[in-house]
């Protein structure tokens, strides 16, 4: 019987356990102090070139935290109500109308949390004030649509559902700004004012945004910064950027702190382009994943997209896409009874349809329409849909979250597992109704919910899905899924075996990590092993031995 004591850096964990069996390791963090140096970023590099037709003085830019590589933009005034969807190229992928907003004048935009916190919603700033005579300022609240890279080839205009339209009023007197962003951790907006050597900070809490149409801000603190024309928060919240034309600060939260206490703190200059390259550059927004940031002017109708990429080792994690949006699934759109059967890996489904998500039919938005029988007002009420996906490093995945568009009611099952029933009860019969007919503000935008990453496993996986319709004769359905995972941020030894005159640990951990595997048989003195890059989270590294194998201990060290 062998043994094994795994040893990680930052951290330590001993445990002699019997070879040949699969085993998880946690690590314990160590508490000793260091210093953190601040964040660092490269100088800008041209992503794209933006030439979008009506799209001639971007004011505003923020990063969907829903649909991979887009970028959300808006003009600043002398336009109508719209926002314009980019990818990170800065290709137009639709625009979107604003379906019963103003427009005065939009300076800035945010993202974050709203009334439904499954839901990432827009924050769309119309708080430009020149004169500072305007008697209140407004903020659209809208839920975020879904948006596909593929639009770019033909970039659709859309009327946008559920704009919440929101009053504030300053508690003292006018003013102009063109900052805005929204706090994730708390969904409370703040507004930074414009002013010469030192600007004001107001802010609303996510309560009063939601359920109010008129709202008094509160003033915050005084910030000493010079004509700020954008903001943007991090999607963490640990990281705050303020920019004008020719220079840009970013400061940096600690756990728990206030923006309030975070902007008194000291902070760190970063690079923009500036005059004259960049003129006017008025938008700033970080990266989905807060490692780097864009910067767009709004001088022209013809600009470059600029992105900042992180150089300091403070990096955040990158998601795993395990199922893209749009991607294609088998489907059963013939109102039969599946029963149950139909959930589970082994079921045969190759006499189902094929087709790309979205899938559905009636909101115009359909990759694949999908059928709903002879009578329209006897449509069929359940729709199945069924996907099998590899995953190689299932081990290693330490959360997993599930983004669904659905209308109206939706029961999910991972590997024959139900991780999922919204708005329609357990174990509905395939005849029964959703409980309730979907907002259809909503019918559009991607649903959040976390899943048990442990019902994963290395190999072939099975999700099957079946949408319900709360009316016979309702108009239409819509289904698209995704599914996205967080490998560990701590390297650990996954399993391991005797092989022929070898002893081989499997490691898993943060991808293209560099790991060095080291062993001993007193404590005393470590030898190097061998040294693995973990490519998709995943390595090997082989303790070749000419003769039997001595009880031997091994740590892992990066």
């Amino acid at each position: 019987m062998h043994q094994i004591q795994v040893v990680i850096t930052k951290g330590f964990y001993s445990a002699v356990v019997p070879a040949l069996r699969l085993f998880s390791v946690t690590i314990l963090l160590g508490n000793a102090a260091s210093s953190i140096a601040a964040p660092t970023f490269s100088n800008g590099a041209n992503a794209g070139n933006v030439s979008v037709s009506g799209l001639v003085e971007c004011s505003g830019i923020v990063s969907s935290r829903n649909n991979a590589n887009v970028l959300w933009v808006h003009n600043d005034s002398n336009d109508s109500a719209r926002l314009f969807a980019l990818d990170t190229q800065g290709r137009r992928l639709g625009t979107y109308n604003l379906t019963g907003a103003s427009h005065t004048d939009y300076e800035d935009i945010g993202i974050g949390p709203g009334p439904l916190t499954n839901i990432s919603y827009l924050y769309v700033g119309d708080i430009g004030d020149n004169g500072e005579s305007r008697s209140n300022i407004r903020v659209y609240q809208i839920p975020e649509p879904a948006v596909y890279s593929r639009q770019y080839t033909n970039a659709p205009t859309v009327g946008v559902k559920g704009v919440h339209a929101i009053t504030l009023n300053y508690p003292d007197s006018p003013h102009n700004a063109e900052s805005l962003f929204i706090d994730p951790w708390t969904g409370d907006l703040f507004i930074v004012t414009k002013e010469s050597t030192t600007s004001r900070v107001y802010s609303t809490t996510q309560a009063a945004l939601n359920s109010g149409t008129n709202v008094i801000l509160t003033f915050v603190r005084n910030l000493t910064f010079n004509i700020p024309s954008a903001a943007d928060i991090s999607p963490s919240g640990r990281e705050i950027i303020i920019r004008q034309e020719e220079f840009a600060r970013l400061w940096t939260r600690t756990n728990g702190q206030s923006i309030s206490n975070a902007l008194a703190t000291a902070p760190v200059t970063i690079p923009v382009i500036g005059t004259p390259t960049e003129p006017n550059g008025e938008a700033v927004a970080f990266d989905a994943n807060g490692n780097g940031y864009y910067t767009l002017s709004e001088n022209a109708s013809t600009e470059p997209l600029y992105y900042f990429a992180r150089t300091s080792g403070d990096g955040n994690r990158l998601p795993q896409s395990i199922i893209p949006a749009g991607a294609t699934w088998k489907y059963r759109d013939n109102g039969s009874n599946q029963g149950t059967a139909w959930r589970e890996p082994a079921f045969d489904d190759s006499a189902w349809s094929n087709g790309i998500a979205q899938l559905g039919y009636g909101n115009g938005d359909e990759k694949t329409i999908v059928s709903y029988g002879a009578n329209a007002n006897n449509k069929h009420v359940t729709t199945y849909f069924r996907k099998q996906f590899v995953v190689d490093n299932a081990p290693c995945l330490e959360s997993l979250t599930l983004k669904l568009v659905m209308d109206d009611g939706a029961a999910v099952y991972l590997n024959g597992t139900n991780i999922l029933n919204y708005q329609l009860a357990t174990n509905a019969a395939y005849n029964t109704l959703a409980s309730t007919v979907q907002a259809t503000n909503v019918e559009d935008t991607w649903f959040s919910f976390p899943v048990n990453p442990a019902l994963l496993f290395n190999g072939t996986n099975t999700l099957a899905v079946e949408i319900h319709q709360a009316a016979v004769n309702s108009p239409d359905i819509s289904f698209d899924l995704q599914l996205i995972g967080m490998e560990s941020t701590t390297p650990r030894f996954m399993s391991y075996g005797l092989g022929t005159n070898r002893f081989e640990l499997q490691l898993c951990g943060p991808s293209t990590t560099n790991i060095t595997v080291q062993a001993t048989t007193n404590f005393n003195s470590w030898t190097n092993v061998g040294s693995v890059i973990l490519t998709n989270g995943l390595g090997s590294v082989s303790d070749l031995q000419t003769t039997n194998f001595p009880q031997r201990f091994y740590r892992a060290v990066r």
